[in-house]
């Protein structure tokens, strides 16, 4: 099997990756099926003082403290209005010190599905609304080459944790 330029690198491009869907700001989004750890609904998030304006602050899920961001302020295309159909993607973030469960507000949920690895190809260098380096690669979904977030960037602790000047 050759492997054009464009193709992401990933052993022998067979399989199938699945992948969490859903919409922020009537965008189409994925990320790894296997990095959410859980789905909530919106509920009401305690304000962190001084923290950058996308981490909304955190909520109490089952018990246990998590912080929240607001994905369409992370990526710097306005905040998210909350509706009935607002959720939070709890997403296992890996760290260090183990995992760390991170909420990421999203508009709506699409769906759980699957893409073939042979139809992932690498990140647009320019061209994106949002910037490449939350990107990690695109892959072709309903005939539509979707982005499928880097989680590990959007989520970067030393990002998340600097102080609002």
């Amino acid at each position: 099997m050759s492997v054009d330029e464009s193709e992401v690198n990933i052993e022998n491009n067979i399989g199938e990756e699945q992948y969490l869907f859903f919409l922020v700001a009537g965008v189409l989004y994925g990320i790894e099926a296997l990095k959410a750890q859980e789905i909530v609904e919106y509920s009401s998030i305690t304000k962190v003082p001084m923290i950058r304006s996308f981490v909304k602050g955190v909520t109490n899920i089952r018990g246990n403290i998590v912080p929240v961001i607001d994905l369409l302020e992370r990526f710097e295309l306005g905040k998210t209005k909350i509706t009935g159909k607002t959720s939070i993607v709890v997403v296992n973030h890996a760290k260090e010190e183990g995992v760390m469960p991170i909420g990421i507000i999203i508009d709506e949920v699409y769906e759980v599905d699957s893409i073939d690895i042979a139809k992932l190809r690498k990140a647009p260098e320019f061209g994106s609304k949002i910037d490449p380096k939350f990107i990690l690669h695109m892959g072709k979904y309903e005939q539509e080459y979707i982005a499928i977030l880097n989680t590990k960037t959007i989520l970067n602790i030393d990002a998340l944790s600097q102080l609002e000047e």
